[in-house]
């Protein structure tokens, strides 16, 4: 896939799921807004309820106190309070009053019809009557009523007790099953009751509704109602939407990792390519070599000049390890390919193999003019690892050392104890690495920039390889350079 498919698919999905996700989050906001909306009319609806029934009762209240108190003239008002509907709730007038129609029908016991107008006009005279004293009556209370409750305080007005028993009463009856905190304030918001023994301060989060709104008087009072736990209703109101949301992460986690997979699958496509091309063209080299030795031995004047066939035949053992070189490398990045190599672990003296690995290694040192100092400290060697791996990882590090190398290369090898763990360390006086590569040198297929040096071969298969064998061994390994220096590799693995 070209690189700029992948970037316009990247653009289409990152435009999908940012138009996706403003969705959910408008969706979202609407879902809150209304369950807030119906929450507050719900709570709204049930004040007005609970200030409706105080004032009712309070002229309920004062009406029996009233009566109770009068003798029994009034008795009729009192009738009249205990009926179904009450005399003062409706608007008549004196004038709208007739009698029933019961007491207007009179009968002759001689059969014939008699006058009934005064009849008539005696019996709704003795209701007016009868309507005007209960209306003085009403009208004695209401004054009373107007002159004596607007002046006392609040707390004799309302039983605090019957207020938190309507509150909880009318809250359920409108659905808001919440705990609630309530406090009394006047005009100016000063607290005159409070729920809870600590008054907590009226902000705009309460919902408020005024006591006796429809009297005119100087002193008014407030309810005030908070709700603690309201935001965390709105929100378990939404949990509905959760798998939404929750779906929709994934997609777009899922989403971007496999962005991440096809950008990481066609670097290491572009790597394995340049890897290709790079050993076709280290291959063609010793191929070469050797097929022009081959056709030099097959001529009769070459055979008969010894030193010529043993420069040839010089030249061929060189080409051919340089091949084998070549195919070492190759089989190490099969170990990549398979993602866990074979390991035959046994148990040998670390010092033994790095003695072997020091010797066969100090010919190419000594051919460069350098040296290897061996300081081999620890007193415990024995460890469990595959002797064919861990050789190519000693090798590798070495050989890195060589080809990295300055002037004189100083290569020392050291090993010592840390407790229960052998450690073993390969240090240079190379050329050192920068620190922003540091991270980056055991990456497959990865390389070290150079600079100038330009005669560095190889394909970024080898600190790779290290490392993956080290992690077979359940062992570690990290690095210590400093550009210009040197290089100090440290492994450390576990003894026996």
């Amino acid at each position: 896939m070209r690189k700029s498919y992948i970037w316009i698919l990247i653009l289409l999905m990152a435009f999908s799921f940012t138009g996706l996700l403003l969705l959910q989050v408008r969706y979202v906001n609407q879902s809150a807004s209304i369950f807030s909306a119906r929450f507050d009319d719900n709570v709204k609806r049930s004040l007005y309820q609970v200030i409706k029934t105080i004032d009712e009762m309070e002229v309920r209240d004062y009406l029996e106190t009233f009566i109770n108190g009068k003798s029994d003239d009034v008795q009729r008002a009192k009738k009249l309070l205990n009926s179904d509907e009450l005399l003062f709730k409706h608007s008549y007038t004196v004038d709208q009053l007739t009698m029933p129609d019961e007491s207007v029908q009179i009968k002759s016991l001689s059969g014939k019809n008699t006058s009934i107008s005064k009849a008539s006009e005696s019996q709704n005279q003795q209701y007016r009557e009868r309507f005007l004293r209960s209306k003085a009556l009403f009208d004695e209370v209401t004054a009373k009523l107007m002159n004596d409750a607007s002046t006392k305080p609040i707390e004799k007005r309302v039983d605090f007790v019957l207020l938190d028993e309507l509150l909880s009463k009318e809250f359920y009856n409108n659905g808001v099953e919440l705990p609630f905190h309530y406090v009394i304030t006047d005009k100016n918001g000063k607290i005159i009751f409070s729920c809870h023994d600590d008054n907590m301060p009226v902000t705009k989060d309460f919902y408020r509704q005024q006591f006796f709104p429809n009297e005119n008087s100087d002193k008014i009072y407030f309810l005030n109602v908070f709700f603690p736990t309201r935001s965390a209703y709105i929100v378990h109101s939404l949990k509905l939407l959760l798998p939404s949301i929750i779906l929709t992460m994934l997609m777009f986690l899922t989403f971007m990792l496999i962005i991440l997979y096809l950008l990481r699958q066609k670097r290491l496509t572009s790597i394995k390519n340049d890897f290709i091309n790079n050993m076709t063209h280290e291959l063609k080299t010793p191929i070469s070599s050797v097929s022009l030795a081959a056709q030099m031995l097959s001529d009769n004047s070459v055979n008969t000049n010894p030193k010529i066939l043993a420069h040839i035949s010089h030249v061929i053992i060189d080409e051919t390890k340089r091949l084998s070189f070549l195919v070492d490398k190759v089989l190490q990045m099969s170990v990549f390919e398979r993602g866990r190599a074979t390991m035959n672990f046994q148990e040998l003296d670390m010092h033994e193999l790095l003695e072997t690995v020091v010797g066969n290694f100090s010919l190419k040192v000594n051919n460069t003019n350098g040296k290897i100092i061996s300081q081999l400290n620890a007193q415990n060697a024995l460890v469990m690892v595959d002797e064919m791996h861990f050789t190519n990882v000693i090798y590798n590090l070495m050989d890195n050392a060589l080809k990295y190398r300055k002037e004189t290369l100083i290569l020392t090898v050291s090993t010592w104890n840390d407790k229960n763990k052998l450690c073993i360390s390969i240090e240079d006086n190379g050329v050192g690495i920068k620190r922003e590569n540091l991270k980056r040198i055991f990456d497959q297929f990865y390389r070290v920039p150079t600079g100038n040096v330009h005669n560095v071969k190889g394909f970024g298969l080898g600190l790779a390889y290290v490392s993956k064998i080290i992690k077979l061994h359940r062992g570690t390994i990290k690095v210590e350079s400093e550009y210009g220096i040197g290089t100090k590799f440290i492994i450390e693995i576990l003894t026996v």
